[in-house]
């Protein structure tokens, strides 16, 4: 079979499950399936995540947000779509507040797909025990600093660089109080030479209203950055 043909048969395939019928039971049948040990079902696992319309109970919240991390990239944005849809409803979002679902939201961040890492970062204000989560995205970011450290001459610092870029979004979008641990994030990201991380740094920095002395001191250094995305947050600073 050539490429072409396979290709119409998958996007034929495709279709027809999109416009299949499902009950809320064959849905939830499907996605307690193994993926590990079949992966032909993947696609209809993306089309049942769509076409759930509300969650009913803590275990098929747990179903959904299982397919967060560790399955295929068409799932795992799916899944972010539909957590983020749950999540600002006040009618799901209980039961998307479990340590497990917290600790699984913590990972989506990293994520290796930028839109699933926004889609789960929109969310993160919603979370109710956001002490819980900010201990795990501390230990995250201390973890990351690490690696930046040991792999200054790799291949693999920009992917680094990428994953503080988006841990300073999810900081900020959960509001964090000035103490010691973001200082001491504050600090190192100013050390920092890549643009981005100056830039969420500013960022971040923007969305705390205080006039905490680190603070202050970490908006000194960066109004002073010629850089267009830096400047477009300090520029409005009153610092004197």
């Amino acid at each position: 079979m050539s490429e072409d043909v396979q290709i119409i048969k998958e996007i034929e395939k495709a279709v027809a499950l999109c416009e299949k019928n499902y009950t809320r039971d064959e849905i939830f049948e499907l996605l307690k399936t193994d993926s590990s040990i079949d992966s032909q079902n993947d696609v209809e696992k993306q089309i049942c995540i769509l076409k759930l319309t509300d969650i009913r109970s803590q275990q098929e919240a747990d179903i959904l947000t299982h397919h967060q991390t560790q399955h295929h990239g068409l799932i795992r944005e799916a899944c972010a779509q539909k957590i983020n849809e749950f999540m600002q409803n006040s009618e799901f979002r209980k039961y998307f507040q479990t340590k497990e679902i917290s600790q699984i939201l913590l990972k989506a961040v990293n994520d290796i797909n930028p839109n699933i890492c926004r889609l789960i970062i929109e969310v993160l204000p919603y979370i109710e025990d956001k002490q819980y989560f900010l201990e795990g995205l501390y230990a995250r970011l201390e973890v990351i600093f690490d690696e930046l450290e040991r792999l200054k001459r790799s291949n693999w610092y920009t992917k680094k660089l990428f994953n503080l870029y988006w841990g300073l979004e999810a900081l900020c979008a959960i509001s964090p109080e000035c103490d010691s641990r973001l200082q001491n994030v504050v600090n190192k990201c100013l050390k920092i030479k890549e643009y981005t991380i100056r830039e969420k740094t500013a960022m971040l920095l923007d969305s705390l209203k205080t006039d905490v002395d680190f603070i202050v001191q970490a908006k000194k250094e960066l109004a002073t950055d010629t850089n267009y995305y830096v400047k477009r947050y300090s520029q409005n600073w009153s610092l004197w």
